[in-house]
């Protein structure tokens, strides 16, 4: 019987050590451009640990899809879609830090918004055009 116990402990202590991978904590980690535009995001092994984070694959690179500017802004900024897009079935919605939608409206190749009457702070921009949804924070100064 305490042979037995032993047998057990043994392999589960082995299999802890070799399985070590099992447990490695995966993050993500974003890049940001000067504006505070968010340009990449990628999945990183072993968060936890202090080192450089080990890139596995691209989740999105939107930044040849479309610009927004001025971010920061102090009223009214700009969404320019450089890519060809639905315009019929593609609309933008805005939320403040509490995720209430403050407006929506539909999205052209060139579209102003003006957040002028806003108080200053976070906002988060959504768009959605056909099946991809892009997410960007825009700073109202």
């Amino acid at each position: 019987m305490r042979t037995k116990y032993f047998l057990m402990f043994f392999v589960l202590a082995l299999s802890s050590v070799f399985s070590c991978d099992a447990f490695a904590q995966r993050c993500l980690v974003f890049k940001y451009d000067a504006d505070g535009n968010r340009t990449r995001r990628t999945v990183s092994e072993n968060c936890g640990q202090l080192r450089d984070a080990l890139e596995i694959s691209e989740v999105t690179d939107n930044e040849e899809e479309m610009m927004i500017y001025p971010n920061p802004t102090s009223g009214i900024f700009k969404i320019s879609m450089t890519k060809d897009f639905e315009e019929e079935s593609s609309h933008y919605e805005l939320y403040d830090v509490n995720g209430v939608m403050i407006m929506r409206n539909r999205l052209k190749k060139e579209t102003d918004i003006d957040i002028g009457g806003l108080p200053s702070g976070v906002y988060l921009l959504k768009i959605v055009s056909g099946d991809d949804v892009i997410s960007r924070i825009i700073l109202k100064q």
